[in-house]
């Protein structure tokens, strides 16, 4: 609906109360204007109960998974937050699922691409789906993976008994009234329901209207379905479209909840109160409930496919606005063997910072450099890709090849007082299961920030050569350390790359990613650059120019240095 020509020329107060009536008026124009300030912009959800899908189904997947603290360490719950912006929390769990499951097949990764490419080229398209999406926009259709995916539920107590009842109370109250009888007959039957409601009140509510939310669930996906034959290029139509006799039986399973949920509607303009009367006085809801439910848990894996199939076209959308935010993303080339290479790869997290390049074949990485040069955030930025290209098909390069690999994380946390195991305990652990296997039939990529950091320099250096010695010739190990001892220990085996401080960058450091060991000696001069008094920095420069790394070298066993050990 166009403003008037009046509206035009009146005053801001004026134009913002016509452009509130007609908000009111069409409440589809609003949600426009909402998707379309949304588009390419961070998602900004709360994270409601989004895993809650994945949770329910992940000992079910055949593929194999993104673990816990992998996804913890390479900060994906941020990650995942800023791509959300889906319409409907199916979107939202279907996405955290997606990110967190490895897809092996590069036709489907490609096919994700390519679907991406469309959402964001055809806005009309793009937009009718989101509309259509926006009927289940609402936060209580979380539970709608609890119903479909969730433990089967008891059944309702007495159901016999119940739907008995509710037709001996019609029944009454029809001899009143038929034959003129004293309504104080038929009071009674008011406090045993109201009994009988309260007993059953807080199970049969909620799983009622998760039923409901099902059907709500097969309303968007009957018009979704109908998009299918101008738009090929998206599956999930296509899908929904082939689901539909599925979702015709699971209609005939909820006929009788359709029904109330009808009789329910606002717009049928019938009050509330009239159907909450119907249900206190004859029990309509839970005889309706009892008839259902058991049979709904029989049927409800039929919508399993439909659930994903909405949820992957909204996660789609919300990916192919994620996408608007970098300046370069490819489909990556997924491949067998042990390379890893990326041109100007950017870090998901951030989509205007400085880009790198790298290439491995046969090899892993060995990056150094002071802290807050770059080399966690580097590595960090191989893994997330490499992540993202498996799973939801792209990458944030200009050209990315990644191994068909799972990845593996041990980065720095801290200290865990509840669960009493300190950081170096914690990375042990960690490091000694990338040591015993991986995932069986995945090579791996193993993301490793500055190792056994926790103990003393000779232990520290001596056990970290060890360990990465024999996980470079079944991984590709991305490993950061301070200790530049290991570039000339490992730099057979690993390709040596750093990163250094510039005193003539603006903060100090460009994070550009050199190729070699390091060799400068910038670390010190940034203490001085961040004001720390100068006696100390001088002190800290002759030291370092007498030869403090000699006498650390003297303390190390001859084996070691050697590279005998």
């Amino acid at each position: 609906m166009r403003p008037p020509a009046f509206a035009k020329g009146a005053t801001a107060p004026a134009r913002q109360l016509w452009g509130t009536l007609l908000d009111v008026l069409s409440p589809k124009r609003k949600l426009l204007r909402e998707l379309r300030a949304r588009w390419g912009a961070q998602g900004d959800k709360s994270g409601f109960l989004a895993s809650r899908y994945f949770e329910l189904t992940r000992d079910e997947s055949p593929t194999a998974q993104v673990d816990d603290k992998t996804w913890a360490d390479l900060e994906f719950p941020e990650i995942f937050a800023r791509m959300d912006t889906a319409v409907t929390p199916v979107g939202s769990q279907v996405l955290f699922s997606q990110l967190r499951g490895y897809v092996d097949d590069p036709t489907v990764l490609a096919a994700r691409y390519a679907s991406y490419a469309e959402l964001a080229r055809d806005t009309p398209l793009r937009e009718t789906i989101q509309l259509r999406l926006a009927r289940l926009k609402d936060d209580s259709n979380t539970d709608i993976a609890e119903l479909l995916f969730g433990e089967l539920v008891e059944k309702p107590a007495h159901p016999s008994l119940i739907r008995a009842w509710s037709l001996v109370t019609i029944a009454l109250l029809a001899l009143v009234a038929a034959a003129g009888w004293s309504a104080w007959i038929w009071l009674p039957v008011l406090p045993i329901n109201a009994v009988i409601l309260i007993r059953a009140a807080a199970r049969q509510h909620r799983e009622v209207e998760a039923m409901k939310r099902c059907i709500g669930l097969l309303d968007v996906a009957d018009k979704l379905a109908a998009l299918h034959t101008k738009h090929p290029a998206q599956p999930q139509l296509a899908g929904l479209h082939d689901e539909a006799p599925q979702r015709s039986a699971v209609r005939k399973g909820l006929f009788w909840l359709s029904v109330m949920r009808w009789a329910s509607n606002p717009e049928l303009l019938i009050p509330p109160v009239v159907v909450g009367i119907l249900n206190f006085l004859f029990l309509t809801e839970l005889v309706v409930h009892a008839g259902t439910i058991e049979r709904f848990f029989r049927i409800r894996r039929k919508l399993s496919a439909t659930f994903e199939l909405v949820g992957e076209i909204d996660a789609a959308i919300a990916l192919a606005s994620s996408l608007q935010q970098y300046r370069r993303h490819c489909s990556p080339r997924l491949v067998d063997a042990r390379t890893l290479a990326f041109a100007d790869g950017c870090h998901p997290l951030l989509p205007t910072g400085v880009t790198n390049s790298v290439r491995l074949a046969q090899q892993s990485a060995l990056v150094t450099g002071s802290n807050m040069a770059g080399k966690t955030t580097f590595i960090k930025m191989l893994a997330c890709n490499a992540i993202l290209g498996q799973t939801v098909g792209f990458c944030l390069a200009a050209a990315a090849t990644i191994p068909r690999a799972t990845v593996m994380a041990s980065i720095h946390g801290l200290h865990s007082v509840a669960s009493g195991k300190s950081h170096y305990f914690t990375e042990i652990e960690t490091i000694d299961s990338f040591i015993r296997g991986g995932t069986p039939g995945r090579s791996c990529v193993l993301v490793i920030d500055e190792p056994f950091s926790g103990t003393n320099t000779v232990e520290r250096i001596a056990v970290a050569r060890a360990v990465l010695e024999v996980l470079e010739p079944k991984a590709i190990v991305l490993v950061t350390t301070h200790d530049v001892e290991l570039q000339a220990m490992l730099g057979g085996r690993y390709a040596l790359y750093h990163f250094q401080e510039n005193p003539d960058a603006e903060g100090y450091f460009d994070y550009r990613l050199r190729p070699g060991p390091a060799t400068e000696r910038n670390a010190i001069r940034l203490l001085d650059r961040l004001g720390f008094p100068h006696d100390i920095t001088a002190s800290a420069l002759a030291y370092a120019g007498a030869g403090l790394e000699r006498d650390i070298a003297n303390k190390t066993p001859a084996a070691l240095r050697s590279g005998n050990a």
